[in-house]
């Protein structure tokens, strides 16, 4: 994007000068790493009653990820918890509630979303050979929500030990189980050189 004075009108058409309209939005962008990756995911949304653009609420469930969190409520709760970052980081008036992020999950695409992060994640974290990758699957009792009609979904996590962040997750199909899901999991992350622990349930010649 070509630089713009701050008194200049902006480009986006609202007849406002540029340090009125979008100038906070262009720094905001450039200071947060994930917004160029993570752009490229289409908002599916009706574009009434939106209180969030989409990448803000990406950010904001990327940052609930990397923290270990797995589901929408514990999510939800921890960036309450980090309001003031939050409204501080994106600009924006409070965070989301678990209904917010559900929603927003039940319409986009969880796939394209997660190539992305592990995407991003290769880019700034480095898997040096011997590097611990640790697969976890878990129910996730409290996000009974509207993406699994009512029922408990379970989650496979992939989580480097050296730094305890989760690098890629994938959920478990209903009527499957961990099995099933520990090969997609495997085949979106880059694992040569690495240590894979896995439990016992993962010991299939497959």
């Amino acid at each position: 994007m070509p630089k713009i004075s701050r008194n200049e009108d902006c480009k986006c058409g609202s007849s406002k000068k540029y340090k009125l309209c979008c100038l906070r939005n262009d720094e905001k962008s450039k200071n947060i790493s994930v917004f160029s990756e993570f752009s490229s995911i289409p908002d599916p949304r009706d574009n009434r009653g939106k209180q969030y653009k989409l990448i803000d609420l990406l950010v904001m469930v990327i940052y609930g990820i990397l923290n270990g969190y797995d589901d929408f409520d514990n999510m939800a709760d921890f960036l309450k918890q980090n309001q003031s970052y939050f409204k501080n980081l994106l600009l924006i008036k409070k965070t989301p509630s678990h209904d917010c992020l559900s929603d927003l999950f039940a319409v986009i695409n969880p796939g394209k979303f997660m190539e992305v992060f592990v995407k991003w994640i290769a880019s700034i974290v480095e898997l040096k050979t011997g590097t611990i990758i640790s697969i976890d699957g878990k129910a996730v009792k409290s996000a009974r929500d509207k993406i699994n009609d009512g029922n408990t979904p379970y989650i496979l996590s992939a989580f480097m030990s050296e730094i305890g962040i989760s690098i890629g997750q994938v959920a478990v199909e209903k009527k499957s189980n961990e099995i099933k899901a520990i090969p997609d999991l495997l085949n979106i992350l880059d694992i040569r050189g690495c240590y894979v622990t896995i439990d016992a349930i993962g010991t299939q010649k497959q």
